[in-house]
């Protein structure tokens, strides 16, 4: 890590301390009288807002004219690093809920912050509670909320996409709900996985064509996972400088 950067590392360390402490209270008080978890999660994209500003991070979205609002998706973005999750939190125009590990919940209110925007949490210790819990999570769909997955299920290693889970796509083909591809570039190289050390830079998203899944069944998943992975894989860019 370059000494230069230490002094951001500690401003953004302070200022989560600070932001969190400031707006997780709140986010919980008002998920009680709030049941729809709306104002629970413009409050998180503040939070992500100031974070990321702390961390002198700028984004881009590219495709937005893609998304038809009011329409729920399964959104499918790569995961580079915990960057990306701050980039679609304050670029994507979908109001969508988080499935994220249950541990995740744990940590003190940051977590229950999370909570209380309707998160759907996954034990991946057990395989039939994560695929119930995924099932039960669908019913969070109306009300033209969408639901964000990362088919890889953790953070690449390397910046490349990774094996893709099934979750997300048996999901989609239960509901009979469209599949809406993003790419992530840049965050792998500003946070990389297993490391606090980051570099301010900038991230770009990439929303591709909505994949539709009406008609299909669970036999259609794998072609479902083959169409997606392709078209995140399309504007992957490996070679691209979040620094320049």
């Amino acid at each position: 890590m370059s000494l230069r950067l230490l002094p951001r590392i500690i401003l953004t360390a302070f200022s989560l301390i600070i932001i969190t402490l400031a707006i997780a209270p709140p986010l919980i008080i008002i998920s009680v009288f709030e049941r729809t978890g709306r104002a629970a999660f413009w409050l998180m994209r503040l939070w992500a807002r100031l974070l990321a500003a702390s961390m002198d991070l700028t984004f881009a979205i590219y495709g937005s004219d893609k998304v038809v609002l009011g329409t729920s998706y399964i959104v499918t973005p790569n995961h580079q690093g915990n960057a990306d999750i701050l980039a679609l939190l304050t670029t994507l125009p979908v109001r969508f809920r988080w499935v994220i590990k249950r541990e995740l919940l744990k940590i003190p209110l940051f977590g229950w912050a999370l909570g209380s925007t309707g998160a759907i949490s996954l034990d991946r210790s057990d395989r039939q509670q994560a695929v119930r819990s995924l099932q039960d999570g669908a019913s969070k769909l109306a009300g033209g909320w969408s639901v964000l997955i990362y088919p890889e299920g953790t953070r690449t290693s390397d910046g490349n996409l990774q094996q893709f889970k099934k979750g997300a796509f048996m999901m989609a083909v239960q509901r009979g709900i469209p599949i809406l591809p993003v790419t992530c570039n840049g965050a792998y190289k500003i946070l990389p996985k297993k490391t606090i050390a980051f570099r301010p830079g900038h991230i770009t998203l990439t929303v591709g064509d909505p994949i539709a899944t009406d008609g299909l069944t669970e036999e259609d998943v794998p072609e479902l996972m083959d169409k997606t992975r392709a078209a995140i894989g399309k504007h992957l860019d490996p070679d691209y400088d979040p620094f320049r």
